[in-house]
């Protein structure tokens, strides 16, 4: 349901964001929202998850005192080292920015104040999972996105906010979410209980896996800083509209395989068919990613025509394959890590990740300088294609699983001879030829697929006999 809510907001903003804001104004908008993420992610210490750790375990036990501990602790240091953050970013801000419009100079202030405005929404969030109150949980954080969305598109479209609205919109919509999260665990907030023991044991969980948090934010938004710094804020516009339309793969086939794929391995992989089962659901998995891929490649210039973009945005139709691309190879990252949850060694993937931010920097100063948004874009599939080869190396030694290699070689080539023909169709001019592209282009995805023997109709068959028995169970 949070993932459903997440692409509908995405959507609704795009025609907003590639309606009202030029290129250049959007720049600015993509490059704070980068630059709030991530420090936002060093501010929490990793505290959201050491208190979900524990407090998950305090409420099996149901260690009350324990669990007020764990609460009260992680949310104060939370919110004080949030604080310490964002007066950082202020004073920083107020030397660098001092130079800068008077529009961008408010955004900037705006981003540092939510740093801490939505620390407690971040960390009752967290703790509501810990408890699996899952109607509030889902309310709270479908309240924060749908908050958030309403008041950006009503600030920038009635009353023509501009960039100043973006900031403005989150930092409210952060003040009635956080509020809203302290009451919902109002009743583990008690100061008596904070404890110097349990927030140490808290930060001891939780910040080993900071780095590979921010080593994430390097694979996924450096490239922004870097265009910002290389080319100008008008490619970082283009290139982020493409990249929000190309990361829909992340927000539908990503948000799968986390929800999924660790449960259904676990489940699976002790029975006597379980590393060929594995396999062959992998090959599934890869071709829905690769039909979307082509999907959302094909959809994406007819999507940009529908909301009436400005001219300017259609460049962005260039790079929404390679990141939708790119995005379906992190995907396939996380299914070959499956081992190294069997074997538990979490410290692999923070391995695989820090490679993986380090390739990403590289590539960026070696291509971003000379090819612009295309140079970010090959950066990005490149990193993600070497991040899921080394997990797939290094975890076949921890437990091999039977992945069918040849399969996915082959959905892979046909994903790209497809794409090939799509973007045959839309520079042939032909309105006709790309307003079908998207049908026809799934069509020719899946005639390679059964031609290949990639996918049968007897594994259709079969497939729609499991998913009426689970539908009926």
């Amino acid at each position: 349901m949070g993932s459903a809510i997440s692409l509908g907001s995405s959507l609704l903003l795009l025609p907003v964001y590639a309606t009202q804001f030029s290129p250049g104004q959007f720049g600015v908008v993509a490059t704070g929202q980068v630059i709030g993420l991530a420090a936002i992610t060093f501010a929490r210490l990793g505290l959201n998850s050491g208190m979900f750790r524990f407090l998950a375990v305090y409420e099996a036990d149901r260690d009350v005192q324990g669990a007020d501990s764990a609460v009260t602790s992680s949310v104060a240091a939370a919110v004080l080292s949030s604080l310490a953050v964002t007066l950082l970013m202020l004073a920083g801000w107020a030397v660098v920015g001092s130079s800068a419009p008077s529009d961008v100079r408010l955004s900037g202030d705006l981003i540092a104040a939510n740093v801490v405005l939505s620390a407690p929404t971040d960390m009752a969030l967290f703790a509501l999972r810990a408890k699996q109150h899952s109607t509030s949980y889902v309310a709270l954080s479908s309240a924060s996105v749908i908050l958030t969305t309403l008041l950006t598109a009503g600030s920038v479209l009635l009353l023509h906010g501009g960039v100043v609205a973006v900031f403005a919109s989150t930092a409210v919509a952060s003040v009635v979410t956080s509020l809203a999260g302290l009451i919902s665990i109002r009743n583990h907030l008690k100061w008596a209980t904070f404890s110097i023991q349990e927030l140490r044991r808290s930060l001891r969980f939780g910040l080993p896996s900071v780095p590979a948090l921010l080593a994430d934010w390097v694979m996924q938004f450096s490239d922004r800083l870097f265009l910002t710094r290389f080319a100008s804020l008008a490619q970082v516009g283009v290139y982020s509209i493409g990249y929000r339309i190309g990361l829909i793969e992340q927000q539908i086939l990503g948000t799968a395989t986390s929800a999924a794929w660790d449960p259904f391995v676990l489940s699976e992989y002790r029975e006597p068919e379980g590393s060929r089962t594995i396999g062959r659901v992998a090959t599934y998995f890869a071709i829905i990613g690769m039909a979307l891929v082509v999907f959302i490649s094909a959809s994406a210039p007819v999507l940009l025509f529908v909301i009436h973009a400005r001219p300017a945005y259609f460049a962005a139709t260039s790079v929404v394959f390679l990141i939708a691309f790119a995005n379906l190879f992190a995907a396939m990252q996380h299914l070959f890590s499956a081992p190294t949850s069997i074997r538990v060694r979490p410290e692999l993937g923070t391995l695989f990740r820090g490679l993986g931010a380090v390739v990403n920097i590289g590539l960026n100063f070696a291509l971003i300088p000379q090819f612009g948004m295309l140079g970010a874009a090959w950066s990005t599939v490149a990193t993600f294609v070497f991040t899921a080869a080394v997990t797939e190396v290094v975890s076949r030694r921890l437990w091999r699983i039977a992945y069918e290699y040849r399969k996915l070689l082959l959905i892979v080539v046909g994903g790209l001879a497809t794409q090939v023909c799509i973007q045959l169709a839309q520079s042939s001019g032909v309105l006709v030829l790309t307003g079908s592209s998207p049908l026809w282009s799934e069509l020719l995805f899946a005639g390679w697929l059964l031609g290949t023997g990639t996918f049968s109709i007897d594994e259709v068959r079969a497939l729609s006999r499991r998913l009426r028995h689970a539908v009926a169970t």
